[in-house]
């Protein structure tokens, strides 16, 4: 299935770049009426090195579109920052880069953010990308939506660090994003369990010209299933890591059916009236404890509905309160959107007679 390349107006996902510094000027460059910062920003691998100035009190970045280490023949690699960010904290949007690899080059936009606290030390980039590749496929009589969202430290290659964009066809038109709280595009695994279905992944750059043209291919595979029994309910979305396949469950029954493994505990995403709440499993490499075998049914107590609970801990003389979502096995959840300006309330009684009350704060 050939994917075609997409820019959006929402950030799809945000890594760290790898930034080294330049102690001089460079041999060809502007002539700079503010102090600047010189260096070079790395997209991954020697081909995407990107020389760039940046003139922090003027609120300019200059970058070396065309990477031949000349700072004045880029025109459209001269930005200014977004209006209203601070001096210590500059945006600079829709920049758009070609990356190199062995398989050809493809097209990246993304917004780049340039950090630097005190005036003496080193800078540090952020980029946001605002593109990726997708399509459409229909598998077992189901349309849906695939892609996947290059990891910007990586270059052009696809590899273990990207984003697999998957979910049904018709939540197309909704943001996603790599981090947060969407889970619709969680780490790239060329082995999937999505629809009822297992599936091998295969990527093929498919070049025309030196350009990319890519391709994600979904060839169906035969594995032993077991029983996975939910007690909770409003799951918009149930994410299964660590086992062979990678396993997306959206809007699961009461019985799902999943590949025999061992996996992750689950990462949960719950929607209700148009309320978002997860909770996700915590860092990789944590223990396996769920086992999904062909025996015995493996019982997964997550899912609403969420409960408003206070965990309450004595400091001395201080009485600590801490709100907390729980969910129907005890785990603990958070809303996907805070209404910062609307906190819980807590009320504290002795007997029927009421001594304290206040709000909780965020943090």
């Amino acid at each position: 299935m050939p994917l075609q390349f997409v820019q959006t107006p929402y950030a799809v996902n945000n890594v760290g770049l790898t930034l080294t510094k330049q102690a001089g000027p460079f041999t060809y460059e502007p002539k700079l009426i503010a102090r600047a910062f010189r260096g070079t920003l790395s997209f991954g691998g020697a081909d995407n090195q990107f020389a760039f100035i940046w003139c922090r009190d003027e609120g300019k970045l200059y970058l070396d579109l065309n990477q031949n280490r000349d700072l004045t023949d880029d025109p459209a690699g001269v930005f200014d920052r977004s209006a209203g960010s601070p001096s210590y904290y500059q945006t600079f949007t829709n920049v758009q880069l070609t990356l190199r690899s062995p398989t050809g080059t493809c097209r990246l936009v993304t917004d780049l953010e340039f950090w630097q606290f005190g005036n003496n030390s080193t800078p540090t980039c952020t980029a946001e990308s605002h593109s990726s590749w997708q399509g459409k496929v229909n598998l077992a009589g189901e349309d849906w939506q695939v892609g996947v969202v290059p990891n910007l430290a990586h270059g052009a290659e696809v590899c273990d660090g990207d984003g697999l964009l998957l979910r049904p066809w018709s939540r197309r038109d909704e943001a996603f994003s790599t981090s947060g709280s969407t889970f619709d595009a969680p780490v790239f695994s060329r082995k999937v369990f999505f629809g009822g279905h297992a599936y091998q992944l295969r990527w093929r750059p498919g070049t025309a010209t030196a350009v990319m043209r890519p391709a994600l291919e979904f060839a169906e595979q035969t594995v032993p299933l077991g029983e996975v029994r939910i007690n909770g309910k409003f799951i918009k979305r149930l994410v299964l890591g660590g086992g062979e396949y990678l396993v997306l469950g959206d809007r699961p029954a009461a019985t799902l059916k999943v590949p025999v493994g061992n996996y992750y505990p689950p990462d949960v995403l719950l929607e209700q009236n148009g309320v978002q709440a997860y909770r996700g499993s915590g860092p990789v490499g944590m223990p396996k404890s769920v086992a999904v075998t062909g025996r015995a049914p493996t019982v997964l107590a997550v899912g609403g509905p969420l409960t408003n609970s206070v965990i309450t801990t004595r400091q001395g003389d201080v009485l600590r309160l801490n709100y907390q979502l729980i969910g129907a096995g005890g785990e603990t959840y958070q809303l996907a959107v805070v209404d910062r300006s609307k906190p819980p309330e807590f009320a504290i009684y002795k007997g029927h007679r009421q001594v304290a009350s206040g709000n909780f704060e965020f943090g």
